[in-house]
Formats: C-alpha cells, structure tokens, sequence
C-alpha cells in the first residue's frame, strides 16, 4: 500500500508536487536536463480536523496547476530542471503556508521521492529523499496495501486507524478500514511494523526482515485469523 521520499527540497518541493499534472511518466533514467519523481499523499486530513482525502489545489506561478490531489495517492513522472514558484490551498482558497514554496532550483539528473505528511507538531511538511538518477535496471517492485479489518470485530471503532512503518520510518499515518494504496519500491530488504494511533504496536502485524527480489508484485492486506488475531498476508504475484 505502499512508498517513501529534506532540505534539499525544502525550498522546491512543492513545485514538484504543483507540475506532476503537467508531464508524461517518467523513465527510469533522467536525462541531464530532467529529474526523475515519485510523490506521495500521505497526510490524512482527520489528522488535522478536516477530510479524511484532504483534497488540495496546488499552483505554479499564479496558476493551478493540480487540483483535487489527495490522501492516499502517487504520482511518477518527469520534469524539466528550472525553478518554480509554488503555493498550495485547500478547495476553499484556504492555504496552507507550511508548504508554500519561492522560487528554488532543482538540478537534473536525479530520482526524487516526496512524501508528503505531518511533522511530530502535527503541521504538514515533506519528506524528501534525492539521490542521483541510476541507469535502468528494473530494479524496483510494486506494492498493493489494503487494510481490510474492520475494527468493530475487535471492540474497536471501525475505522480502526493504524500506522504502518517501513525500515522503522513512519509510511502510512492514519492508514484505516477500507484504504488502499499502492505504489513502487527499490528492491531490498524491508521490515514493516504497524501500530495504533497511541503508539501501541500491534505485533502480529510484523512482517519481516524480508529481502524483495526487483520485478515482484507484492500484496500486503491487514486481516483476522480465524481466532480474530490482525496480521497481514503476505503474496507475491
């Protein structure tokens, strides 16, 4: 359901996230005037008392360039490298200052991934990892998460919110019954860990250390045994 991408963006980063409208997907080579970029949607809008998808309009220079981007989605593609100017706003015209961005430059050649989601204060930021861009070689999987436990089965609100950690970053807050997500990652090993919204982990949950082979399609759903104890199966296409 799945990932991952602080300075280096934090003055450019939302241009990103403003042009991903704009462009074709990318290639897994960036060309020396090109960047190559994976954004996430991952804060999720109860967190800040408003809708669970926390629909945004983002806008380049004046201009929307992306409207409707919400909780849960990923977007891939490439840009031109340049500098951009970015503001981003709720569907009311509300914006959100925390990540309204000058002008930045951001260089070709390089693979960046973004996620957006909420600092320890509960303000929305970004989170960026840029590294540069390696020749092709299919070294990536893709990965589906469904949370498909409803938490009245356990005593708890149905929603059962839960967050999903990845290599012991948080991933996915605010991740509930019903939700899916997906998206790729590099090949490598990984250990996914989940815990409530308090903190208290939820141990049968774990999946991991396990080493993902590149070209995988794996499926992680959050489920009940038989005798209504959470885990996740784990399948591999």
């Amino acid at each position: 359901m799945f990932k991952k991408f602080r300075k280096f963006a934090a003055l450019t980063i939302v241009a990103i996230l403003a042009l991903t409208a704009m462009v074709t997907p990318a290639p897994a080579l960036a060309a020396d005037n090109t960047f190559n970029l994976t954004v996430t949607h991952a804060i999720n809008g109860k967190d800040v008392g408003l809708d669970k998808d926390l629909p945004v309009n983002v806008f380049i220079n004046g201009g929307l360039a992306i409207s409707d981007f919400r909780f849960g989605e990923v977007v891939k593609t490439s840009l031109p490298a340049g500098s951009y100017e970015v503001t981003v706003r709720l569907p009311d015209g509300t914006p959100l200052e925390s990540m309204t961005i000058p002008y930045g430059y951001i260089p070709g050649g390089l693979d960046v991934a973004v996620t957006a989601r909420l600092d320890g204060y509960g303000v929305p930021s970004l989170a960026v990892a840029a590294s540069e861009a390696a020749a092709p070689t299919g070294n990536s999987f893709d990965v589906t998460v469904e949370h498909n436990i409803n938490g009245r089965s356990l005593g708890l609100p149905a929603k059962l919110p839960v967050n999903v950690y990845i290599n012991g970053a948080l991933a996915i807050p605010g991740f509930e019954y019903g939700d899916k997500i997906q998206t790729s990652l590099p090949a490598g090993e990984y250990l996914i860990t989940v815990t409530l919204p308090d903190g208290t982990p939820l141990d049968s949950m774990t999946v991991g250390p396990v080493d993902i082979s590149a070209g995988a399609d794996l499926v992680l759903k959050a489920k009940l045994t038989g005798s209504d104890v959470p885990f996740i199966n784990v399948r591999v296409k």
